[in-house]
């Protein structure tokens, strides 16, 4: 406990001192030495919002393409980093080197010199696509296949099962070895899981049984593999969670009877977070209070798929793992109001995360080579006005919740903090 000596009233300024004493202990509950604690305790909060890196199509500096991406989302502010770790590293996503050594997430970690230092760096969050070597068949050069990182596609062999949690109680182990002690938050899921249980990106058909069966043991198996880890390891201060992304939430209320990730996968493996590829209950609206019924509607029925678990930080466990809105059917202004809208309904209903798609753009129509618009900046490296509300909410974040914990002594509840988050200005950029 801190504490301050006080004069006795006798002496020369006694009374002076007390006074000032007084004054002091009511308005700063923080001591003075504790400066560096309120620091860190600031720059580690979840300020919900965020942004990714995935595929971008262009760059502007000597970095690569994942460390360059990375260096801007934490210069804008952000304490959280999404990005993929499976075997496309050296393709598609961002062009790396070739190893041949790197065979298995753990050797991605530690060989590759770009992944390293992102997992280095200093954020606080990391959302990460995993996919196992183990599971991967090479595409043809310039090609892509999404099953070709997924085996459970009309079932799922058990030598593939058996290999894929050898690979990920290994990365789980290493990530809990590595950062112990450094405070660092690693969720390990997938993307958009509809597109795996639905490969052929077929929303119309029925779910094919045995590809459903083994996307069940595929979730299962990967959520079994991080729970044994965290059982069989010691650590303290870095924590490892998993989570199933899923996006055709509408389809399920639009059709009781439709199998979809949520209602099957979900509800069978109750994985520890949920994340919500929400394009469909947010792009369709015109009107914010019609976007943010559709969004609560959607998120609520997630949430209805879980059931209570063990071992979880208290709080809602389903998150926006992406929304946003293309520059080729919006100008700036309203690309950036949307993406409010947005926001908003999100923080209001809870989720512990909102993450924006993405920094840069990756998509690219083929026809017009015009850059569909997913993005903070754009290919001209100018920064979108929704760049300048992420910038100017982390700004108004984090000072909010430095005056929070010296006035108080602790930090604002996440409740408390998303409930002043809706007022900040950069969220009401009428005010």
């Amino acid at each position: 406990m801190h504490k301050r000596r006080i004069l006795p009233i006798g002496t020369g300024l006694g009374l002076f001192t007390l006074l000032i004493y007084f004054f002091l202990g009511a308005t700063e509950v923080i001591p003075d030495g504790d400066a560096g604690s309120v620091s860190d305790k600031v720059a580690s909060y979840n300020y919900a919002i965020g942004t990714q890196t995935v595929g971008s199509k262009y760059k502007f500096t000597d970095e690569t393409m994942l460390v360059e991406t990375a260096v801007e989302i934490k210069k804008m502010g952000s304490n959280l980093l999404k990005f993929s770790m499976h075997p496309r590293y050296c393709t598609e996503n961002y062009g790396l080197p070739k190893n041949d050594a790197i065979t298995s997430l753990t050797k991605l970690a530690t060989l590759e010199p770009s992944v390293k230092k992102v997992l280095d760096m200093d954020f606080k969050y990391y959302h990460i696509w995993t996919y196992g070597f183990s599971q991967y068949t090479p595409e043809p050069p310039g090609e892509k296949d999404d099953t070709a990182q997924i085996k459970f596609i009309d079932g799922y062999p058990k030598h593939y099962e058996d290999a894929l949690y050898k690979e990920l109680y290994e990365f789980t182990t290493y990530l809990l070895k590595t950062y112990s002690g450094s405070g660092k938050v690693f969720y390990l899921g997938n993307w958009e899981g509809d597109w795996h249980l639905r490969s052929d990106y077929d929303r119309t058909k029925p779910v094919n049984e045995k590809t459903l069966e083994g996307m069940i043991r595929w979730a299962k198996i990967r959520q079994r593999a991080i729970e044994d880890a965290k059982r069989d390891n010691r650590y303290n201060d870095v924590s490892v969670y998993y989570y199933i992304e899923v996006n055709l939430v509408s389809k399920a209320l639009k059709e009781p009877h439709a199998k979809v990730v949520a209602n099957t996968v979900v509800k069978t493996i109750n994985p520890d977070y949920v994340s919500y590829s929400s394009y469909d209950a947010t792009n369709p609206y015109k009107s914010e209070a019609d976007l943010r019924t559709g969004l609560h509607i959607s998120l609520d029925y997630l949430e209805a798929q879980l059931s209570p678990k063990k071992d979880i930080p208290s709080g809602k466990r389903v998150w926006i793992g992406e929304y946003g809105n293309p520059s080729v059917k919006y100008d700036d202004r309203m690309q950036n109001l949307r993406s409010i809208w947005t926001i908003k309904a999100a923080l209001e209903w809870g989720t512990p995360y909102i993450l924006y798609w993405e920094l840069y753009n990756n998509e690219i129509d083929a026809e017009t080579g015009e850059q569909i618009g997913y993005w903070l900046i754009d290919d001209q490296g100018k920064k979108q006005p929704i760049w300048y509300t992420h910038n100017n909410f982390y700004k108004e974040s984090k000072k909010y919740v430095e005056d929070y914990l010296i006035t108080n002594g602790e930090l604002p509840s996440f409740d408390d903090f998303r409930e002043k988050a809706r007022t900040f200005k950069s969220l009401n950029p009428s005010l």
